[in-house]
């Protein structure tokens, strides 16, 4: 099941929140976001202080309630979906959401200004929509 999708800037400026089959209601979406950008810095810290030499960061981690699932460009944006815990690994899907959505509909129009609020590209939160509802998983619990 997917809970939410953000996406940070280099600055960890959130960008873009989206949010699906959450149970318990976000009582303050801005502190909620600045808190996943902390907790993303510090594991991606944790790993490469932690992991063998050339270690880029991490990719997911778990807890019993929820998965994060992680992919930074090379130009420092984040993207981040948040899932029930059995569902496995979306590195790749966080790769084609930045390539196919994420670039094609919102780096290349000409009225987006970058560190901007991506909703406002309506054509990239439509095809997001649309393709993380297509997901296998996107509204039933997987099993661990």
């Amino acid at each position: 099941m997917i809970y939410n999708f953000y996406i940070f800037s280099r600055g960890r400026k959130c960008l873009c929140r989206e949010e699906w089959n959450r149970t318990k209601p976000c009582a303050d979406v801005r502190e909620e976001a600045k808190l996943i950008s902390g907790l993303l810095i510090t594991l991606n810290s944790f790993a490469q202080q932690m992991g063998p030499p050339k270690t880029m960061g991490f990719m997911s981690y778990s807890t019993p309630q929820y998965k994060m699932h992680s992919f930074e460009t090379a130009t420092g944006y984040r993207f981040v979906l948040t899932t029930d815990p059995g569902v496995p690994d979306q590195h790749d899907c966080l790769k084609q959401i930045y390539a196919d959505l994420f670039v094609e509909h919102v780096i290349k129009n000409p009225m987006y200004q970058i560190g901007e609020d991506v909703s406002k590209c309506t054509a990239f939160t439509t095809k997001l929509q649309s393709f993380l509802q297509t997901r296998p998983f996107f509204a039933m619990l997987m099993s661990s």
